[in-house]
C-alpha cells in the first residue's frame, strides 16, 4: 500500500500519552506521514500536493472545520479524532465532510490504524479498479483481506453503472435496505426512491454529471416501505482514459443519530424549564396566596351567611303556622334585620363575588402557565406540521416570562402570519434559547451599571419568508465571541450555568427547517438575533 497520509494536530510540549503519529506508523513503511502543527500550513499542503488520507485532531478547534471543508474541496478522505463519548462533534465533523471518526481511549493506537488502513483501501479501490473487482468479485480476483475490509465495514456501500443499476451492494447496503443476499444487483437504484425525479437523486446525478456529494442528508425507502434517513456520499467511477463507468456511492443509517438528536434537544428543554423553575413557582404562588387567603375569606363569609339563613328559616317557620301569628312574624323578621345588620350582608354578598372573580382570575393564570409548560416540554415527534409562528413564540415569551418580568420590559410587535410547515416543538426551543440568552445578557449588564432591561419580539413577512427578531439590550458580545457562539459546547457562562449546547443546538434545528439563524451584537449595546423561515406549502402535508 503506497500511499501518503497528511496529519494536522496542535503542538503542545507534553503529547498525548497516544501519540497519533505512532498510531499511523502502525501502517508500515509504505504509507508516507506528513506532520503539520499549524493548520495555514496545512491547508496550504492540500492545496500543492496529492494526499490520500487527512487526519485531523479535534483540538484544532476552529481550524478543524475549514480544514475539513479544504479536504472535502480537493475529494480528500478525512479522519476526525475526538474524545470518547462526544456525539455531539462527531455528528458535527460527519456533516462538515469527514469520512470517519475515531475516538480516544485505551485502544486508541490500534483504531485508529485499523480506521486510517480501511479509508486508504477504499480510496485505492475507488481510484482504481473498482469495475474490475465489481466485474470479477464472483471469479475470486479481490485478495481475501480486502474483501473483508469492504463487507464488514459499517457504512453502506453501492456501486452504480451508466445505466443507473445496482452492480454491486455490500452486505451492510443489503441489510440497510431490508434485502436478501445477492438480491441488490442489478436492481435499478430508483426502486428505492420511489417518486423521485432523477435529478433529486444524488448517486444519479454523480453519474450523468460527475458530480460530487459529501455526507447530504436524504431519505431511502426500505423494501418493507420503511423511510430511513441516510447520510450518503457519492464519486464518480472513471476508467483508465477519464470516460464515466458510473459512481460509488457510501450511505449510514442515521435513525440513531436523529433519535439521539431529539433526545438531546428534549434534554436541552427540559433544562430551560429547570432554568426557568424559580420564576415559574414564584408566578404559581402569587395567584395560589390570594385563591387561597380569598377561599379562608370565604369560610368566614359563609359563617356569617349561615346566621342569617337561621334567621331567615325562622321568619318563613313563623309565616307558615296556621293560623299565622303577626305577633311572631314580626318578631321574626326583627330577628332577621338585626342579623343582616349584625354581618353587615350587603358588603359580604358584594365582597364574596370579588372574591370568587379573583379566584377564577388567578386559577385561569395557573392553567395558562401550566399549558403553556405541557405545551413546551411535550416529547418532540419526527413528523412536520402546520406551525403558528406568532403564537408558538408568544406561547413561549410567557414562560419566560415568569422570570424576567420584575427587571426586563417585554415588547411585542407581531405581524399576521399565515401557518408555516415545520416542527413546532423544534422551534419553540429555539424562541427558548434566544429569549433566556437574551435575559442573562440583561442580567449580567445591570450587574455592572443601572440598566432598565428591554427585549423586543418581532415577527414579520418577507416575501417567501418569515424573519423573527429577539433583540436586548444586554452585555453584548465582542467579535471574537460572536464568531463563535454556534459552536457546540462553546459557552461564557460560569461552569453550572449552561451546557453550552442552546445557540448551537438552536442553529441546527433552524438549518433543519431550511431557514438561517444569525446574530448582530455590539458590546455594551446589545445583541440581535434573527431567524428566518421558509413557508413551505401546506400541500406538503396532504
Amino acid at each position: 500500500m503506497n500511499a501518503r497520509l497528511l496529519v494536522v494536530e496542535p503542538f503542545e510540549e507534553r503529547p498525548a500519552a497516544a501519540s497519533t503519529a505512532e498510531a499511523l506508523r502502525l501502517l508500515g513503511p509504505a504509507v508516507a506521514l506528513e506532520l503539520h502543527h499549524e493548520a495555514p500550513v496545512a491547508a496550504a499542503a492540500l492545496r500543492a500536493r496529492h494526499s490520500d488520507l487527512v487526519v485531523l485532531d479535534h483540538r484544532l478547534g476552529d481550524d478543524l472545520w475549514s480544514l475539513l471543508c479544504r479536504a472535502r474541496e480537493g475529494a480528500t478522505p478525512a479522519l476526525v479524532i475526538g474524545e470518547a463519548g462526544d456525539e455531539a462533534h462527531a455528528l458535527r465533523a460527519f456533516r462538515a465532510g469527514a469520512t470517519g471518526y475515531v475516538e480516544r481511549g485505551p485502544a486508541f493506537a490500534e483504531n485508529l490504524s485499523t480506521a486510517a488502513r480501511e479509508q486508504l483501501q477504499w480510496v485505492q479501490r475507488i481510484r482504481g479498479s473498482i469495475p474490475s473487482f465489481v466485474e470479477e468479485k464472483n471469479a475470486g480476483t479481490l485478495d481475501r483481506y480486502s474483501r473483508n475490509i469492504i463487507e464488514n465495514m459499517n457504512s453502506a456501500l453501492l456501486v452504480i453503472n451508466r445505466e443507473g443499476a445496482i452492480s454491486y451492494a455490500n452486505p451492510t447496503a443489503e441489510r440497510a435496505l431490508g434485502v436478501g443476499d445477492g438480491e441488490l444487483e442489478g436492481r435499478d437504484l430508483r426502486d428505492w426512491f420511489p417518486g423521485a425525479e432523477a435529478e433529486e437523486i444524488l448517486p444519479l446525478r454523480t453519474v450523468k454529471e460527475g458530480t460530487r456529494f459529501r455526507g447530504v442528508e436524504t431519505v431511502l425507502t426500505r423494501a418493507d416501505g420503511t423511510l430511513i434517513p441516510t447520510g450518503i456520499s457519492c464519486a464518480p467511477l472513471v476508467d483508465a482514459e477519464g470516460v464515466g463507468e458510473g459512481a460509488v456511492a457510501i450511505f449510514q443509517d442515521l435513525v440513531e443519530i436523529k433519535q439521539l438528536q431529539r433526545q438531546v434537544l428534549q434534554t436541552e428543554k427540559m433544562a430551560s424549564i429547570g432554568q426557568l423553575a424559580a420564576g415559574v413557582a414564584h408566578e404559581i404562588n402569587n395567584p395560589m396566596g390570594f385563591i387561597h387567603a380569598n377561599l379562608s375569606q370565604l369560610t368566614e363569609y359563609l359563617d356569617d351567611l349561615q346566621k342569617v339563613w337561621a334567621q331567615v328559616e325562622g321568619l318563613r317557620g313563623a309565616a307558615d303556622r296556621d293560623p299565622a301569628d303577626a305577633q311572631q312574624v314580626r318578631e321574626a323578621a326583627r330577628a332577621l334585620g338585626a342579623t343582616i345588620q349584625a354581618v353587615d350582608a350587603g358588603f359580604l354578598m358584594r365582597d364574596f363575588g370579588t372574591a370568587i372573580r379573583e379566584s377564577l382570575e388567578g386559577s385561569e393564570r395557573i392553567r395558562a402557565i401550566v399549558t403553556d409548560l405541557r405545551a413546551f416540554s411535550h416529547q418532540d415527534t419526527a413528523e412536520r406540521a402546520l406551525c403558528d409562528i406568532n403564537r408558538a413564540l408568544d406561547s413561549t415569551a410567557n414562560i419566560v416570562w415568569t422570570m424576567m418580568k420584575h427587571s426586563v420590559v417585554l415588547t411585542k410587535q407581531y405581524e399576521e402570519l399565515a401557518p408555516m410547515v415545520g416542527f413546532p416543538m423544534q422551534l419553540k426551543q429555539v424562541f427558548m434559547n434566544l429569549l433566556v440568552n437574551a435575559y442573562q445578557a440583561i442580567e449580567e449588564r445591570a450587574a455592572r451599571e443601572e440598566l432598565r432591561g428591554e427585549i423586543r419580539l418581532r415577527t414579520e413577512l418577507q416575501g417567501e419568508e418569515v424573519l423573527i427578531t429577539v433583540t436586548d439590550n444586554g452585555v453584548g458580545m465582542p467579535k471574537e465571541t460572536l464568531d463563535r457562539i454556534f459552536d457546540p459546547f462553546f459557552t461564557t457562562k460560569e461552569v453550572g450555568v449552561g451546557t453550552g449546547l442552546g445557540l448551537s443546538t438552536s442553529f441546527n434545528l433552524i438549518k433543519n427547517h431550511g431557514g438561517t439563524l444569525r446574530a448582530q451584537s455590539e458590546v455594551g449595546r446589545g445583541t440581535s438575533f434573527e431567524v428566518r423561515l421558509p413557508l413551505g406549502d401546506p400541500d406538503e402535508l396532504l
